[in-house]
């Protein structure tokens, strides 16, 4: 059996660059810094580079610098402030490398899927680039149009996003080969995230017993308490398959109603879809009103654009008026007021400085998250980690001044603080051991700040230590809290995982 907090593997890329599925602009193809105009030509090849520093024999350009040494193509770019279609070579081009030069890993990613009757036409049309380049620019006919469009679907259909370039300007990919034959749950058993040499390590966030499937989830975080009529069509347009999860072939959402829209005939019941089925009729479950599958995709396209609109004001107010609009219409678990929810979460900041209503608003619709979230995305999911990380500021300002003002005793002081600290820490248990410079690695060492804070005035633990120790020696800690007689009772347990 497998802990929660465990790391199952390490994965290390076969392949690193710039985001082939944007349209690139002209970057360093060692650092990736975008590059203002051409500084310097790489000796051998005489692709751009931004310095001589990035010239270096075993770093990522010597891939396709070895293989543009075989006939010498020149390259010119004339705008360095506009994209560059040469650049969506460059990932293919690194694998392509592989089949001569290390040819097991080449047999690892040439057997994952590629997806291709499923390209979109603008895929199809970079692809046609990507080919062109190859074949007639370069001159690297070894590679046949067959191999170059089985990897470009490879990397389509493979690659993760693993972080930025130093100025954040540039999304980075790799492709893993063990990490890619993870197959997709909508509530899955474990996380995959970067660290600093770009490797991969895949961890549990829920114990997983012995001959339990390994799953991961495709999907970002912030779509994880997402319905059906959501990620079916996003996971087959993205990653080309039909879901038949636990939680997809269940139309309750295992009983939170997250696609459940209120019956509007008997005003009491809740329509859910019939059958698994996408043209399925939806059908209350009190009165057997019926609704069919094109009704229910008006609604929910009209309030999608709805909330799209009045979050791209920026209006808390607007949204709140938006979240009591949709209360006639949708589940109160229904993804729709709960992305309004956490759109509100994401607006309430600078605690200092607001009203109490709105920190408790925003304390109350994280609350509402972390009920969805124990069970859709349950244990040390990032879901929870976000969740977590929106909590604790205001429940720790609320409750400082609120005992400032002797509107709470010390009791419910401690009480509080002890909570604060728990969201804190799993915070840090969750993204500690992320990527540094990623936004989920910022969010752990803003949360350290918080914690020691707390912790020197109010519960003198030594919690900074821990955390610490997750941040700096990358040792993973499983903290647990019991809540006996409204009290919470801390306990720590190690799992000896090293990273």
């Amino acid at each position: 059996d497998i802990s929660a907090g465990e790391v199952l593997f390490s994965d290390t890329p076969e392949a690193v660059g710039p985001d082939s599925n944007t349209k690139p602009v002209p970057v360093c193809l060692t650092c990736y810094k975008r590059l203002p105009c051409l500084v310097y030509r790489c000796w051998h090849c005489s692709w751009p580079l931004c310095s001589p520093f990035c010239q270096k024999a075993d770093g990522p350009h010597a891939r396709e610098c070895e293989l543009f040494q075989i006939h010498s193509p020149r390259f010119n770019i004339e705008d360095f402030d506009k994209p560059c279609h040469w650049y969506n070579a460059i990932m293919v081009l690194r694998i392509l490398w592989l089949k001569e030069n290390k040819p097991e890993t080449w047999k690892l990613l040439d057997i994952l899927m590629d997806h291709l009757d499923e390209q979109k036409v603008e895929s199809k049309i970079n692809c046609k680039g990507v080919i062109d380049f190859i074949h007639n620019h370069c001159k690297l006919n070894q590679f046949t149009e067959k191999e170059i469009r089985h990897i470009i679907g490879v990397i389509d259909t493979n690659a993760y996003i693993i972080g930025e370039n130093p100025n954040k300007d540039v999304d980075l990919q790799g492709v893993y080969p063990f990490t890619s034959i993870l197959n997709h749950s909508c509530t899955s058993n474990t996380i995959n995230y970067a660290r600093d040499n770009f490797s991969f390590a895949c961890r549990a966030v829920v114990p997983i017993k012995k001959g339990e499937e390994i799953t991961t989830n495709y999907l970002h975080y912030n779509y994880h308490f997402f319905g059906l009529s959501f990620r079916r069509p996003e996971l087959l347009e993205n990653w080309h398959f039909l879901c038949t999860c636990q939680r997809c072939q269940d139309c309750t959402e295992f009983g939170t109603m997250s696609d459940a829209l209120l019956c509007t005939e008997c005003e009491q019941g809740k329509l859910l879809p019939l059958n698994m089925n996408s043209g399925a009729q939806w059908v209350c479950g009190t009165c057997y009103a019926t609704q069919t599958s094109d009704e229910v995709k008006r609604t929910i396209t009209f309030y999608w654009d709805l909330i799209e609109e009045t979050t791209g004001k920026y209006d808390i107010q607007a949204l709140l008026e938006l979240l009591q609009k949709m209360s006639n219409l949708f589940d109160e678990n229904h993804y729709y007021p709960l992305e309004v929810k956490r759109r509100i979460i994401e607006n309430i900041v600078n605690y200092e400085d607001l009203a109490e209503v709105l920190l408790e608003k925003k304390i109350k619709f994280c609350r509402d998250h972390l009920k969805i979230q124990g069970i859709l995305a349950p244990g040390l999911s990032e879901y929870r980690a976000y969740i977590s990380n929106h909590i604790a500021g205001p429940l720790y300002w609320l409750a400082k001044e609120r005992y400032k003002e002797k509107t709470i005793t010390e009791e419910d002081l401690t009480e509080t603080m002890e909570e604060v600290a728990q969201h804190l820490l799993l915070v840090i248990q969750i993204w500690g051991p992320f990527r540094k410079r990623s936004s989920e690695r910022v969010a752990a060492e803003k949360a350290k700040k918080l914690l020691k804070m707390v912790d020197e005035k109010y519960l003198h633990k030594n919690l900074g230590d821990r955390a610490d120790q997750v941040l700096g020696e990358n040792d993973i800690k499983v903290f647990q809290y019991l809540k006996k007689k409204k009290k919470l009772i801390k306990a720590w347990i190690d799992t000896n995982t090293h990273i």
